[in-house]
């Protein structure tokens, strides 16, 4: 049974990068376009008792910040890369 961990992911349509909370095996769509992702190279961080329901509370308050963020600066997200 693999256990979850955090990885990072970049969508190859819309390049938002973020972080999820999945299985290794597993690529999850894009939480902006529901696009496919790609995992992007870095060391996986493991569950240090933080559930997935509170993950996803927090991803889903994350990726409205963003928005706001991005509606407020009248930043274009496609050519737009944060975090890198």
């Amino acid at each position: 049974m693999a256990k979850f961990m955090f990885f990072d992911f970049r969508c190859l349509r819309c390049d938002h990068k973020f972080e999820a909370f999945v299985k290794p095996d597993v690529t999850p769509s894009c939480p902006m376009c529901f696009s496919n992702t790609k995992r992007l190279m870095s060391a996986p961080r493991v569950d240090l008792g933080i559930t997935s329901d509170k993950w996803v509370r927090t991803n889903a308050q994350k990726v409205a910040q963003d928005k706001k963020f991005y509606d407020d600066h009248g930043v274009d997200k496609k050519h737009h890369s944060y975090g890198s």
